[in-house]
């Protein structure tokens, strides 16, 4: 049988029994209810996609409303948007503010027009609404005091203007900046899916190495395939599994979450972010897995799975803390620049400065250069430790005596 075939031969094996196992299955399942649970209950506590606050403008004829829209419209919401305009010329105000949200009738504050204006609304009053319709009528009324006294209202309004100072910031926090809440929510889905794709599936892999040494299956196994093949399976079928089962946990929430309208605007491409986030989530599984089966090698006990994979799970939540870090701090220091080129980091730190915004599409083809490279001496290294300590029963076997050449 040649290497591709045995490797096929174990790889479906291993897809087969991970993909259809009850806990596979049952943790799918509680996942997808969650994550889609949680989208469809922010979007009900939040109301889903944001709508115009509608302002309704009475006490007066339609022309003179027409005449207040455009200025009227400038005026932006709490939620970001500017208001949208409804004429309540010769309507009842009390009738459209309780009309239901849905009616096309329907209002969020009317504003009576008169000597002295008045807000009305059902419940609550939006302040940025009511700070710029406030500050409008107040213009209003200075310019016509203006034009009263034989002034120019536009040249008094625009030297107003220029007197306004200009805010600068020089280093803006992170959580400050424009559009930081749209990216933290993609930097925390995208690297939460990252690490327990690479966690879990090197768990599995070592656990899985060491159930067939201590059953005696591996003996069996060995006499019909190669070490490495054997390792290679296991990997494939293994990941496919795990990136099959994350990738449909993703993929139903990313679609529940367009179809909820839940997901603010972003100034970024989400698809070309996720396919990036992807491509890292396959080389970072590469890299990790192959040295957890490795790890698994060395012991004959489930019992001693923890410790001989303790240094590896830590190699596994550094570069995760390390993006939270990077993420949160300056991701444009140089010193995260080279790190994210440094192979067991580069797949939690380059797609971490994709959603940032600090990367770009040469700095992310680098990195992954240089981690595919490193990928086939992680293979090496791992299929070595793998080959001679498999076979190998009892006690732990360490590491150096592995590596020696005695071992060969």
């Amino acid at each position: 049988m040649s290497r591709t075939a045995e490797i096929r031969l174990v790889a479906g094996r291993e897809l087969r029994a991970q993909l259809f196992k009850k806990t596979t299955l049952i943790s799918t399942g509680v996942m997808l209810v969650l994550v889609i649970g949680t989208i469809i209950a922010a979007t009900v506590l939040t109301g889903g996609k944001d709508e115009p606050y509608r302002l309704g403008v009475s006490g007066s004829d339609a022309a003179a409303v027409e005449q207040l829209r455009p200025a009227l419209e400038q005026v932006v919401a709490s939620n970001g948007l500017n208001v949208e305009v409804v004429d309540l010329s010769g309507k009842d105000p009390a009738a459209a503010l309780n009309a239901d949200d849905e009616s096309p009738e329907h209002v969020d504050m009317d504003l009576a027009l008169s000597a002295t204006p008045t807000l009305t609304v059902r419940q609550s009053a939006d302040d940025a609404v009511v700070a710029g319709v406030t500050g409008l009528m107040q213009q209003q009324a200075l310019s016509s005091m203006i034009a009263e006294l034989g002034g120019d209202p536009s040249t008094v309004a625009g030297s107003l203007a220029q007197a306004a100072p200009t805010v600068r910031v020089l280093n803006p926090a992170t959580a400050d900046q424009e559009g930081f809440q749209a990216r933290y929510a993609v930097f925390v889905a995208s690297s939460m899916m990252l690490y327990l794709v690479v966690l879990l599936g090197g768990q599995f892999i070592a656990m899985g190495v060491v159930e067939e040494k201590s059953s005696r299956i591996i003996e069996i196994l060995l006499a019909c395939v190669r070490p490495t093949s054997l390792l290679a399976g296991k990997v494939l079928g293994t990941g496919a599994s795990l990136i099959l089962c994350f990738g449909l946990v993703g993929t139903a929430g990313a679609v529940t979450a367009q179809v909820t309208g839940v997901m603010p605007d972003m100034d970024i491409d989400l698809n070309a972010t996720l396919v990036v986030t992807l491509v890292w989530m396959v080389v970072g599984y590469a890299i990790f897995s192959v040295l957890f089966g490795a790890a698994g090698a060395l012991v004959s006990r489930q019992e001693d799975v923890n410790g001989a994979t303790m240094p590896l799970t830590v190699l596994c939540v550094l570069p995760f803390m390390l993006s939270v870090a990077m993420f949160m701090g300056d991701p444009e220091q140089p010193v995260w620049r080279v790190l994210a080129c440094i192979p067991p980091l580069s797949p939690y730190l380059m797609p971490a400065r994709l959603v940032s915004g600090v990367s770009g599409w040469a700095e992310q083809a680098i990195a992954l250069v240089i981690a595919l490279a490193s990928l086939p001496l992680l293979v090496r290294l791992s299929a070595t430790i793998y080959t001679r300590a498999v076979t190998r029963m009892g006690s732990r076997v360490p590491l150096r005596q592995v590596l020696s050449r005695r071992s060969a």
